[in-house]
């Protein structure tokens, strides 16, 4: 099981949304694309701080990399 990280999306318009990043098991600063996870810029939904009816996006390499894991696995 993977955790999901969300927090502003800087791509977003005026609502901003939020993009979701799967966080590395093997660090957990990271992200699974390379990105550094701050806990400055963290956003918890449905939250305090969480934009309201804003649109979510999900990165793309993230996603990509459990894709591929669980692949692997199947085999």
């Amino acid at each position: 099981m993977y955790e999901m990280w969300a927090e502003t999306d800087p791509a977003a318009v005026d609502p901003s949304g939020l993009m979701w990043h799967v966080v590395s098991k093997d660090d957990a600063s990271t992200a699974l694309c390379g990105q550094l996870l701050e806990l400055s810029r963290r956003v918890v939904p449905n939250g305090l701080g969480a934009p309201v009816g804003a649109p979510d996006r999900y990165c793309d390499p993230c996603l990509v990399t459990v894709r591929e894991t669980m692949a692997s696995a199947d085999h």
